[in-house]
């Protein structure tokens, strides 16, 4: 992961993570602390923006079917924001896009 940035919510409880870079084995372990300090300082609503991430591994989905649900049990959620590439692709054929909610832009987040 090159960087990441936190934005907290503003018009609606959804805050939202945008990631650069490859979310994989490295990425992660390095990320997932400070995710979860990011989470309990702004809630369990989560968007996290996918449209720099370029790969994705088998680490990095996993890290983001366990944030779902991890989510979902303190009553939350997590959509994600413009996956495209490789990273769609990956997505689509673990048929993983019927659990997330996933949209073009952080726009259209509503509650």
């Amino acid at each position: 992961m090159e960087t990441w940035t936190a934005q907290p919510p503003s018009p609606t409880r959804w805050w939202v993570l945008g990631l650069r870079g490859e979310l994989d084995l490295h990425a992660v372990r390095r990320l997932r602390e400070p995710l979860l300090t990011q989470i309990e300082a702004h809630g369990p609503w989560l968007a996290v923006d996918l449209s720099e991430v370029r790969f994705i591994d088998t680490t990095g989905v996993g890290l983001l079917v366990r944030l779902v649900h991890n989510l979902r049990d303190r009553d939350g959620d997590l959509a994600l924001i413009a996956p495209a590439g490789q990273v769609l692709r990956i997505l689509r054929w673990t048929n993983l896009t019927r659990l997330f909610r996933v949209l073009d832009t952080a726009d259209a987040l509503t509650d």
